[in-house]
């Protein structure tokens, strides 16, 4: 990424990813994922906000989850604007793998696609880490429409911030995500 992508808020809402939501959006990734890598060997979660979707994602393909902690932000603040700088724990995630690498289809998760950044450091942090054959595949629930770096699935496309149900509620009020009805492949 040359330069920092930068999310879009129209600031007409804040959307509300609902349990419902998120079961059924969960549900739509797996059955895209599965249908396009029947196999998936290893699911890693994108600490916080990808946790909850890789432990459903997990489950539902058979794969051991995994957790990576990246920061892009510095807090969490409503319309708080992309960095670019993002920080990984890869020490952490390579003691947690205990020298061995991953191989065979890896999926990443996130809860959200703001600027890309994310995504995008990833991929390259976990090169040392994957074997030759290693093929990463990244899905996020949302994607905003300001992304660079998209990933290669994702459920709600969003041009306003979106709360998610494992953070703190805004004192804002707060429009509840539609259930979705597909997946988007990007790939």
């Amino acid at each position: 990424m040359n330069h920092t992508a930068q999310r879009v808020f129209e600031h007409q809402r804040i959307w509300r990813v609902t349990p419902d939501a998120l079961r059924e959006a969960c549900l739509l990734l797996f059955a895209a994922i599965s249908h396009d890598h029947p196999k998936v060997d290893h699911v890693v979660g994108i600490a916080n906000g990808g946790d909850a979707p890789a432990r459903v994602l997990a489950s539902r393909l058979g794969a051991k989850v995994r957790t990576v902690k990246a920061q892009h932000n510095a807090d969490a603040g409503l319309y708080r604007q992309a960095t670019g700088k993002v920080t990984v724990d890869v020490d952490g995630f390579r003691r947690a793998l205990g020298g061995k690498k991953l191989g065979g289809t890896v999926l990443v998760v996130d809860d959200i696609c703001g600027s890309g950044a994310t995504l995008h450091k990833l991929r390259n942090v976990l090169t040392p880490v994957l074997n030759p054959d290693a093929r990463v595949v990244t899905a996020t629930l949302c994607l905003n429409t300001g992304a660079q770096t998209v990933p290669d699935y994702s459920v709600w496309t969003v041009s306003d911030w979106v709360s998610f149900p494992w953070e703190k509620r805004p004192a804002q009020p707060t429009t509840d995500m539609p259930l979705p009805e597909q997946v988007t492949s990007h790939a």
